[in-house]
């Protein structure tokens, strides 16, 4: 295998319900030992609970100020924290600074970047389509923990 640099501005872009993702790494350059998403969250932002079923991911805080929920636990994580999230323990996370936050996430083993990219594939509209979403995070591993669900 061959280093893999990424310079700041590279990375495939990918939009996720109007939040911008760069897959920095991806799986198939890593020999599907893991993947590197960054993603960027506006105050009040972040992803429903969910669970993982075939990955860990290891966050790192870059910019603002975020809470995580790793199973019981509720964590504040400011600019430079890194946590672990391992799979089969719901988990989310919220950006609580007042400005945008960054998170890098380092996803192993490789592959749920694909989910990324099949979400990111999608219309704004179609991307509201919650069976079709719920279809392809389950194709992924993924089970979001919906309220009322």
């Amino acid at each position: 295998m061959n280093p893999i640099p990424v310079p700041p501005d590279g990375g495939v872009p990918v939009n996720i319900l109007g939040n911008p993702v760069l897959i920095r790494i991806h799986g198939r350059d890593t020999g599907g030992a893991l993947s590197v998403v960054e993603s960027r969250e506006e105050s009040g932002g972040g992803p429903p609970l969910h669970v993982h079923h075939r990955e860990d991911e290891t966050f790192q805080v870059l910019q603002g100020e975020y809470e995580f929920r790793v199973g019981e636990a509720t964590l504040r994580a400011t600019t430079g924290t890194t946590l672990f999230a391992p799979r089969g323990i719901p988990h989310t996370y919220r950006c609580v600074g007042s400005g945008t936050g960054r998170l890098m996430c380092v996803i192993t083993p490789a592959g749920f970047e694909g989910f990324f990219e099949e979400i990111g594939a999608l219309s704004a509209e179609e991307q509201q389509d919650i069976p079709r979403v719920m279809e392809i995070a389950d194709r992924f591993g993924l089970e979001f923990l919906l309220p009322g669900a």
